[in-house]
């Protein structure tokens, strides 16, 4: 029988992806993003989290559906909440408030994944 090592209080656990970015299994989506949306901080093929069990608050990244596709759109709750175009920065109207339409909402997203690595090294050979 030997002694406990001391290093065992150092050891470091996994980190679980599952763990860090997926708060609900079953309300959490992946998507990529079709375009790049520099205000956004999203590059074209960037991974998005999306979790439609939240509610969004000031500021936050939105999946909307409009018009048969999905839409990066921001939550913006001043003067009255409404939504913003991310490409224009216009002021849209949230259908469904009052009018009785459904929710355009999908879900907010959570976390941004994007490659580090620009279009321009595709091609570089791995070391």
């Amino acid at each position: 029988m030997g002694f406990p090592s001391p290093a065992a209080d150092f050891e470091e656990q996994r980190i679980s992806l599952d763990q860090r970015l997926i708060q609900k299994p079953a309300a959490t989506y992946f998507m990529l993003a079709a375009e790049t949306i520099y205000r956004c901080g999203i590059m074209k093929d960037a991974l998005l989290v999306v979790d439609a069990s939240l509610s969004p608050c000031d500021g936050s990244l939105l999946i909307c559906e409009s018009d048969g596709a999905f839409k990066v759109k921001r939550y913006r709750t001043l003067p009255r909440p409404h939504l913003e175009n991310v490409s224009t920065g216009k002021m849209e109207r949230i259908p469904g408030r009052d009018d009785g339409e459904a929710s355009p909402i999908f879900g907010v997203i959570t976390y941004i994944i994007n490659d580090a690595r620009s279009g321009e090294f595709d091609d570089c050979p791995v070391m």
